[in-house]
């Protein structure tokens, strides 16, 4: 396949009214390379920018998909929750080969699927399937996986991180002594962007992006700076939260298992969420924004909001 980046100017984004889509649409909107459209629910009341195109299509239906992605040079998909769950990006991943598409961006973002211990979690294994079907596709269909970690402003502002700022309440998991990688989501439109523009880079890999490498005692040590504040912090294993996600996942409790999973997969000593050393930041030419500010900056939101 000819690696200009020329060649991948039709742009295909699924799950844009999400919180990942949210950030990637705006950026690729921005820029004047690319023709931007939008894959949404028939039965959907997203609305998006006059200059995008809405393309409509039931989702339950292959051949409506393959005709809505044809004519794609690039699908990025950034369907989350039910939809990661119920594997709608291996239909996608389908419709794409049948359609034509020149590349597929799953929706991955999250953990280094790469490394060993990633198979650990269940929730984890429908993108593991979805790796072996893209590289089974690779002559015709390329891809580009991307592993960014925690995404650090959402995970503080929505709590998911367990660092509560509205009321300076902290759990720390295994002592709060494992190294954890992450981004600012907002970094994330910049960094599909720069994956695009080099494919040569890009194609056919999986590609790490960091912001930040820190413990979860750092983070909480820039929360306390920052609100001047003493935290109440309380303790957890990730063994205990493991052990709970699995009686969950028995139980049927499907979101609040997924929810167990990731916390105690991001926070344990395995290394399944720290990349440092594999950053792709600089090769791409996108620089970083460091844990403090990140911190500053969510505890600044957070006091803007309590007004």
């Amino acid at each position: 396949m000819q690696m200009s980046a020329h060649t991948f100017k039709n742009v295909l984004v699924v799950g844009a009214s999400g919180d990942v889509g949210k950030v990637i649409l705006p950026a690729l909107i921005a820029d004047s390379n690319f023709q931007v459209s939008v894959l949404s629910r028939a039965e959907s009341s997203a609305t998006f920018p006059s200059n995008v195109n809405v393309i409509k299509a039931d989702y339950s239906n292959k051949d409506a998909l393959v005709k809505a992605l044809t004519g794609q040079d690039v699908v990025i998909s950034t369907v989350g929750g039910e939809a990661l769950l119920k594997n709608f990006d291996r239909t996608l991943i389908e419709a794409a080969v049948e359609a034509g598409v020149k590349w597929f961006i799953p929706s991955e973002y999250g953990f280094d699927l790469d490394h060993p211990d990633a198979a650990s979690i269940p929730v984890n294994n429908p993108q593991l399937e979805n790796i072996k079907l893209l590289k089974q596709h690779q002559p015709q269909l390329a891809h580009t996986f991307i592993s960014a970690g925690a995404f650090l402003d959402w995970g503080l502002d929505t709590t998911f991180m367990n660092f509560d700022i509205a009321n300076r309440k902290a759990i720390l998991y295994d002592e709060g002594k494992n190294p954890v990688s992450g981004i600012a989501l907002n970094n994330l439109g910049k960094a599909i962007v720069a994956i695009l523009k080099h494919p040569q880079l890009t194609l056919n890999k999986r590609i790490y992006l960091v912001d930040a490498t820190f413990t979860q005692k750092e983070m909480l040590a820039l929360l306390e700076k920052h609100t001047a504040t003493k935290w109440t912090v309380a303790h957890v294993t990730t063994e205990e939260t493991f052990k709970k996600a699995e009686d969950d996942w028995a139980k049927g409790n499907i979101m609040d298992a997924f929810i167990g999973f990731l916390v105690g997969l991001t926070y344990d000593n395995r290394g399944v969420c720290e990349f440092e050393d594999k950053a792709h930041n600089a090769a791409l030419g996108l620089g970083r924004v460091s844990l403090d500010q990140i911190v500053k900056e969510a505890v600044q939101r957070k006091q803007t909001t309590a007004q």
